[in-house]
């Protein structure tokens, strides 16, 4: 009996090690969509945003909402220093003329925005006011140079951040089985053929 107490220890202390391990892998911390400069955008900010966005942003993806939760404060910040500041007030008042139109004024009027609805109304409004520069190449150029010069680490599962500003999903592995079954697999993959038993 010794033994077996033994090796059940010496398979815990493994699986914990090599949990600990692949923990240790992601930079990110658990919860947390992304990190830029030390700013964590934990998953809950992400699907808070992405719950009150898709309703009036059709087609919106996570990888849409986090990519401008990670670039926002870059944008804001360019747009205050060219003195083009954009307000909490003023990107909740475009979030709620963009719901109006999306949904009709009746169910907009009940919609909430937090945080990160505020945010990507920021970001569209200080895009806006960088075009809107007296040096527009120069002002994108310069936003966009910060952007790249951040430290910005995603987690893997929702994607990578590019240099094209955004967050591409994930690919999906080859041995993942498309939701429909093989039929269902895109018609550049060989289908896969089940191989007999003997």
């Amino acid at each position: 009996m010794a033994v077996g107490r033994r090796t059940r220890g010496r398979v815990l202390v493994a699986a914990a090690v090599v949990t600990g391990g692949l923990l240790a892998g992601c930079s990110t911390h658990p919860g947390d969509a992304a990190l830029v400069d030390g700013r964590a955008i934990t998953t809950a900010e992400l699907a808070t945003a992405f719950e009150e966005m898709a309703p009036i942003l059709q087609g919106v993806a996570p990888q849409n909402v986090l990519g401008i939760l990670i670039t926002e404060p870059f944008a804001t910040e360019l747009a205050a220093e060219q003195g083009a500041g954009v307000s909490d007030q003023q990107a909740l008042d475009l979030l709620r003329t963009v719901a109006e139109r999306a949904v009709g004024p009746e169910e907009a009027a009940g919609m909430e925005f937090g945080p990160g609805a505020v945010a990507i109304a920021r970001y569209s409004l200080a895009l806006a006011a960088l075009q809107d520069a007296p040096d527009p190449a120069a002002a994108v150029a310069e936003y966009q140079a910060r952007v790249l010069d951040a430290d910005i680490e995603v987690n893997p599962r929702f994607g990578e951040f590019t240099i094209d500003l955004g967050v591409v999903p994930p690919e999906q592995p080859s041995w993942i089985v498309p939701a429909g079954g093989l039929e269902a697999a895109p018609a550049d993959e060989p289908a896969l053929e089940p191989v007999p038993t003997p």
